[in-house]
């Protein structure tokens, strides 16, 4: 997975978050994770508070294909209520296994902004 900046505004609920989730292969080049027979997981953390806004869940995770390692995450209105900076991750488990995409938290930033305040305005202020 490359990184990716997703933005909405608080309380938008309809479009989806959709990811490829990809890794090296054997030979180390990047291709799309296989999900077939796998669960798939959808966390989200504040990211000035490390606090977690949606606690790791299957429900609003939808593969869409498989074989291509395309899931969508579709919110609810208690994960896009506040207005900030986020970090999301996808859990993929397989035989009691995970594997964390993307593996580096900063690469699936979701940014959700208020219709007083943007997004990066309410990360810096949570800073103070």
């Amino acid at each position: 997975m490359t990184q990716q900046t997703h933005r909405r505004r608080v309380g938008d609920t309809r479009t989806v978050l959709p990811v490829t989730l990809q890794q090296p292969n054997e030979s180390g080049v990047l291709a799309a994770v296989d999900l077939a027979g796998k669960t798939v997981q959808f966390k989200m953390v504040n990211a000035a508070t490390n606090a977690v806004e949606i606690a790791l869940t299957s429900t609003g995770v939808s593969v869409v294909t498989a074989a291509s390692g395309t899931v969508n995450y579709d919110f609810s209105g208690a994960g896009v209520d506040t207005a900030g900076v986020y970090w999301g991750t996808f859990v993929v488990t397989e035989s009691g296994e995970t594997d964390s995409f993307p593996v580096i938290q900063k690469d699936l930033k979701i940014i959700i902004d208020s219709d007083t305040i943007t997004g990066q305005e309410a990360y810096e202020l949570a800073l103070r």
